[in-house]
């Protein structure tokens, strides 16, 4: 007889007597177990009840999460290169685990009159130029063109504050 198929044969024999001993002692051993399971838990199944957390528990491995995560940002910030991280710092300075936003800045009344009348004074350049060639395209015969406005008159802002008026802001 070939060795070969009397090991065959009997690997075949061990497998049925394995079955066997699952099926008489309850458990399943085609099925692998996951890590932490006790030996005799079956996994055919059973019907599993959740476990709750109490609160004492979440707040504990929320800490342990958030100290794990501001350790690999403190690793990775001194990884980062001094370039980088000198320019990230200058924008936002990191002052704890949870850094309060910064207050939101508000450009000063003057300021933003100051950039209206600038945006208005653009406008009234890009109108002007338009209307130049518009009226390059027009034959002569059309009526002569109006008095220009002055843009400040022209196009003066509905938000603008009261203190800034049209003949405040013109020298």
């Amino acid at each position: 007889m070939n060795t070969q198929h009397i090991v065959v044969e009997i690997d075949a024999e061990i497998s049925k007597l394995q079955q066997v001993k699952a099926l008489l002692s309850g458990t399943s051993t085609t099925g692998k177990r996951k890590p932490g399971r006790p030996a005799n838990a079956s996994l055919a199944g059973k019907a599993r009840t959740r476990r709750t957390l109490s609160a004492e528990a979440r707040e504990k491995i929320a800490a342990a999460q958030r100290a794990r995560w501001a350790k690999s940002k403190k690793a990775a910030k001194k990884a980062a290169p001094s370039t980088a991280a000198a320019s990230t710092a200058k924008k936002a300075p990191a002052v704890g685990l949870r850094a309060k936003s910064k207050k939101k800045r508000t450009l000063s009344v003057g300021a933003r009159a100051k950039i209206a009348a600038a945006q208005r004074a653009r406008w009234a350049k890009v109108r002007k130029a338009a209307k130049k060639v518009s009226s390059a395209k027009v034959a002569k015969k059309s009526a002569p063109a109006k008095k220009a406005v002055p843009a400040m008159r022209a196009s003066a802002s509905k938000t603008r504050p009261p203190e800034y008026k049209a003949g405040a802001l013109q020298s």
